[in-house]
């Protein structure tokens, strides 16, 4: 892929597995299941897996993200995503991913969208980011796409932003669509100048996710529920590499 004459690496695949927790609480027994998911998803090609952390524990396990952590490949990616509170922090050291994606955990902790109110919670979100800076894991915030949050995020001392596409996944007409995507256009644009690395997600599938690929150095896009509700039909294995032929 280029930009402006510039090759630079193609969009990778992130894919979340949460929802195969789910799925397996509600069809009962052990498979599916996260572990076998995130196994399936890397032997496949695909390097890195998120998580949500959640603090009910109501589908995933801890022992699930034990061991999704100790199968990752040398060169994979293990990201957990959580909330900034004390309980999620201190496992979370235990757990110690390769990466944290810090998410709204209450109500009044979001925008309106989904993502993360950085403003609302500014001193405790860079208290967090330092702690785990100090642990060696890199952490993403889960923003808006716009330069504020941008520009906070960077304030905060994190390594990486997570762009929202909630409001772009819900947009319904030709003008919202067109409408969220220049936001998360000027949304990279700006994370890119201010040298903050550039990952995206929520409610992304095999159409929507085409045009975001020209966003400016965009390294990774989370995508869960499209690929694990294809695997039904398709199979986890094949899912994922459509998904990765979409993204090269």
């Amino acid at each position: 892929m280029a930009f402006g004459g510039v090759q630079v690496a193609r969009t990778l695949l992130c894919v979340n597995i949460s929802h195969a927790a789910k799925l397996r609480e509600e069809l009962g027994g052990d498979v599916p299941g996260p572990v076998e998911a995130a196994a399936i998803c890397t032997q496949t090609g695909c390097k890195s897996i998120a998580v949500r952390l959640s603090q009910d524990r109501r589908y995933i396990r801890d022992s699930d993200l034990f061991a999704i952590r100790d199968a990752m490949p040398i060169n994979g990616n293990f990201c957990a995503e959580m909330a900034a509170d004390d309980e999620m922090i201190a496992f979370a050291k235990r757990l110690k991913p390769d990466r944290i994606t810090i998410v709204p955990g209450k109500k009044e902790e979001m925008t309106p969208n989904g993502g993360l109110d950085v403003r609302q919670s500014l001193a405790r979100t860079k208290d967090v980011v330092e702690l785990f800076r100090d642990e060696g894991i890199p952490v993403s915030l889960f923003i808006e796409p716009d330069r504020e949050a941008v520009d906070l995020a960077k304030g905060c001392g994190a390594e990486f932003v997570e762009i929202c596409t909630g409001a772009y996944s819900k947009a319904a007409d030709k003008a919202g669509i067109d409408r969220e995507i220049d936001r998360i256009y000027r949304a990279a644009e700006h994370a890119a100048d201010v040298r903050i690395k550039i990952n995206a997600g929520c409610g992304l599938n095999y159409v929507n996710v085409l045009p975001l690929l020209d966003a400016r150095e965009l390294l990774e896009l989370n995508i869960g529920r499209a690929i694990l509700s294809k695997s039904a039909s398709a199979g986890l294995s094949k899912a994922v590499q459509e998904m990765m032929e979409v993204l090269d």
